[in-house]
């Protein structure tokens, strides 16, 4: 006998809760990582440093490079040359730096920049400056507090590595990978890993990135990585612990069916020859009741006894796992 479905449920973005490996809530913040941006009003170069530069903090740290590059005694009082600004091809801000830092708006004056790396600095977004350094070779913003992935990213055509891992406080950075990832055909290490809520689809460009030796996707929340079948064989991927979090269902009718589609990251755990294939499979944890369709892309919630349920899927091996909790009503 056919059983019609009365309820099913996919999609849950409205309702979606992260957890991070501690399993504490955290709501959604949509704060946008573009509100409350100073706007640099024209300057004319030659100019003072300091008025380059939309957090002077950032400026004092460009003032001490330009003293490291010309052998002579800088300040961001100084009034700079263009020739003299890019002479300036690394800069690296350390964990250890003292002056603490919100904005690199302003670092697209740095024209010939090769080399970034920028530690444990509090700075929320990368301003659209730095997509114009067409020689970065190398992007390193790690225990920072990037909010987000620009799409514009993908005009740093240059990149071989790029690095945006480790966002502080765990969480902040959400959002998705952009398509124009695929623009870096130099790219050769594209990290980041320990996010916690990076998620949505992979995008299907990283594909084209066929010098990529090492992916890191690791502690995040993409809900479908079918492209890492198209990655060339010579790609080091790490990709465990995807966990898509906790969706809140609400209330739900005694015996009324409860299906819920199954983001595609568990139906690849259940495709063989699939880069995620698990054996083991998709393990259903909290309720013997539960059970997956044979089609391997819906999971059944029992309903059938009034009450509150939390039911977790997770694949075998992976620490990759999504749970759904819901009260069911008389």
């Amino acid at each position: 006998m056919t059983v019609m479905t009365v309820m099913t449920v996919t999609g849950f973005q409205s309702m979606f809760y992260k957890r991070s490996p501690l399993k504490r809530w955290q709501g959604d913040d949509m704060t946008s990582n573009t509100a409350n941006v100073k706007v640099l009003p024209h300057v004319t170069i030659p100019a003072p440093i300091k008025t380059l530069f939309g957090d002077i903090k950032f400026a004092h740290r460009v003032a001490e490079e330009i003293s490291a590059v010309t052998n002579m005694l800088v300040t961001v009082e100084d009034t700079v040359t263009q020739e003299t600004l890019d002479k300036v091809t690394v800069l690296r801000v350390l964990s250890g730096y003292p002056r603490k830092f919100t904005s690199l708006q302003g670092i697209g004056h740095l024209r010939n920049l090769r080399d970034v790396m920028i530690e444990s600095q509090p700075v929320t977004r990368l301003p659209e400056d730095f997509g114009t350094l067409a020689k970065l070779t190398s992007a390193y913003f790690v225990n920072c507090a990037l909010k987000s992935i620009p799409d514009w990213i993908g005009n740093l055509t240059n990149l071989t590595q790029l690095n945006l891992s480790s966002q502080s406080p765990l969480g902040i950075m959400r959002g998705s990978i952009p398509e124009s990832i695929g623009n870096l055909k130099k790219l050769e290490r594209f990290d980041v890993g320990n996010n916690n809520n990076l998620c949505g689809k992979l995008p299907d460009s990283l594909a084209k990135l066929t010098v990529l030796k090492n992916l890191l996707i690791q502690s995040n929340g993409f809900e479908d990585l079918t492209v890492l079948n198209a990655m060339p064989s010579t790609t080091s991927i790490n990709f465990r612990n995807q966990a898509l979090g906790t969706f809140d269902l609400g209330n739900v009718s005694q015996n009324i069916p409860l299906t819920i589609r199954l983001s595609e990251i568990f139906v690849q755990a259940q495709t063989p020859g699939d880069k995620l294939y698990e054996p083991g499979g998709v393990q259903i944890v909290g309720s013997p009741e539960a059970y997956l369709d044979e089609n391997l892309r819906d999971v059944h919630l029992p309903t059938d006894t009034s009450g509150m349920f939390e039911v977790m899927l997770a694949i075998h091996g992976r620490l990759t796992n999504v749970s759904y909790r819901y009260t069911v009503t008389v």
